[in-house]
């Protein structure tokens, strides 16, 4: 969808065809914040992103790591090393339990097995065994888009993920307004048309069919 598009359909639901109560700048505010909201509930954005581990490190900045993305990256779903002919996903510990296990031996180096997020979204990504030498690796993360500018900007998001994204910034809309009944009617559709968004797309994956 173009950002007037989404200004359009926002101006609909709020009963605000002449732009009297919210301007054309606030409106793209609000579905910007939709969009991200959106993209960070239902991680409908998402990619592989191929990143070096590099010989002896055991830290990975994700904005740095990820420089293609940055601070975009919200969430990193799993690692893959590629090790000769052969992929090999990394093993996701909690912190505490990666510490404990994995971090024993500070200079221990061979082929990576295991990771473990420290922060969120602009956190750090640990790496153990050090790596004996540079691996490739696959990093499957979800990201936020870039904000509308105009209707030159490239839409990310694609149906059905752009239909709650102006129900959100309603409710962004009227909560500055301060009209709290109707800006929790609007939140309360976002949740909704959000979900139906996930089962339109999802609910058809079958995991084996000849079982």
């Amino acid at each position: 969808m173009l950002l007037s598009e989404y200004r359009l359909e926002c101006r609909r639901l709020l009963h605000d065809a002449n732009g009297n109560f919210w301007t054309d700048a606030e409106l793209n505010t609000f579905i910007n914040d939709g969009r991200k909201k959106l993209s960070a509930d239902t991680k409908c954005l998402r990619t592989l992103v191929t990143a070096n581990l590099t010989t002896g490190q055991e830290t990975y900045p994700i904005a740095t790591t990820l420089s293609a993305y940055g601070s975009r990256a919200i969430d990193v779903l799993n690692i893959t090393v590629i090790w000769g002919q052969t992929r090999i996903p990394l093993i996701q510990m909690a912190w505490t339990q990666f510490n404990a296990q994995m971090r024993t031996w500070v200079s221990q180096s061979s082929r990576p097995a295991a990771m473990s997020r420290m922060g969120t979204s602009t956190g750090t990504i640990y790496i153990q065994p050090l790596p004996d030498q540079t691996y490739s690796s696959e990093w499957d993360i979800a990201y936020i888009p870039v904000d509308l500018v105009d209707d030159t900007t490239t839409e990310e998001l694609q149906y059905p993920f752009t239909t709650p994204v102006a129900y959100y910034a309603c409710y962004k809309a009227k909560e500055k307004e301060q009209s709290y009944g109707e800006s929790e009617t609007f939140q309360n559709a976002y949740k909704q048309k959000a979900i139906e968004a996930i089962n339109q797309v999802y609910t058809r994956l079958m995991p084996n069919p000849y079982t």
